[in-house]
């Protein structure tokens, strides 16, 4: 065989010998590059999952600020609307007894007071229904220094009505007939004994106090001799025995200066107290 022979049968070897070597390198870059994209996609997709772990975070975070704004919000308006309310009675309840006594007497007659007193409840009623939504709110320390908030209101306004239901029922008494109000009638004295039965109790008994002598004290008690004396005139007064029991009744419980004094001091102070505690629950 010649050599051209010889460097033909070479070259067929070569060429037989390429072929599967270059599908084996071509099946090796092909397994590369799938892994290559799988560990791509793999990445892509833990990349992916990342971003969206690290949104949704985002978004609840966002949802919880949003959230805790909305109910502090919504605590802020139901303590301020307790506080708002609170005031009202307060001075609802001053206005029933403010003024000279020739002021209050012209209340009275003209009807203006009825007016008053309407109002009243009306802001008594507003602080209570501002007092529950403040218990729905809470927190614990905020609905308790509320509760008491409403009962110094409460206590405070009723000095004032007592006050008030006193005072018209003496008018009553006083402008039932004139000539009842003459040295010698029934009436007269009935307003002197209940005058003087009052001043002994502001002068020398607090509350309880007053409820023990009248309940346990002998009978000629100096308390019990002045309320006997007044049941005895207004018995001889039939057609007003309404208002003279009414005065009669509230006005030996009627209170001093110094109990006015504490109702209002313990109302300033339940105000503070709750003003503290509603602070707290809002920077909380």
């Amino acid at each position: 065989m010649d050599l051209q022979g010889i460097g033909a049968l070479a070259a067929s070897g070569v060429a037989a010998v390429g072929i599967p070597a270059a599908l084996l390198v071509g099946r090796w870059q092909m397994r590369a590059a799938i892994r290559t994209a799988e560990e791509t996609g793999r990445a892509g997709i833990a990349q992916a999952e990342a971003t969206y772990r690290a949104a949704l975070d985002a978004v609840r975070a966002e949802a919880g600020n949003a959230h805790a704004q909305w109910h502090r919000g919504l605590r802020r308006d139901a303590y301020s609307e307790l506080l708002l309310a609170a005031h009202r009675v307060r001075t609802a309840a001053v206005l029933l007894t403010s003024g000279s006594p020739e002021e209050r007497i012209e209340r009275i007659e003209s009807g203006e007071l009825a007016t008053h007193r309407a109002t009243l409840r009306e802001t008594e009623d507003s602080l209570t229904a501002a007092w529950l939504v403040v218990t729905l709110e809470g927190p614990r320390q905020a609905a308790a220094t509320a509760g008491d908030l409403v009962s110094a209101c409460q206590a405070f306004a009723a000095s004032h009505k007592h006050d008030v239901i006193v005072e018209e029922a003496q008018h009553s008494l006083r402008s039932a007939n004139q000539a009842s109000l003459m040295p010698g009638h029934p009436l007269s004295e009935f307003i002197s004994t209940v005058e003087e039965l009052r001043q002994l109790v502001i002068e020398n008994f607090d509350h309880e106090e007053l409820m023990r002598e009248l309940l346990q004290a002998e009978q000629n008690s100096p308390v019990n001799v002045l309320r006997n004396r007044a049941y005895e005139l207004l018995n001889q007064i039939p057609d007003l025995r309404g208002p003279g029991l009414t005065m009669l009744t509230h006005g030996i419980t009627t209170l001093d200066v110094n109990d006015y004094d504490e109702i209002a001091s313990r109302l300033n102070r339940a105000q503070s107290f709750f003003l503290a505690a509603a602070q707290s629950a809002l920077n909380s």
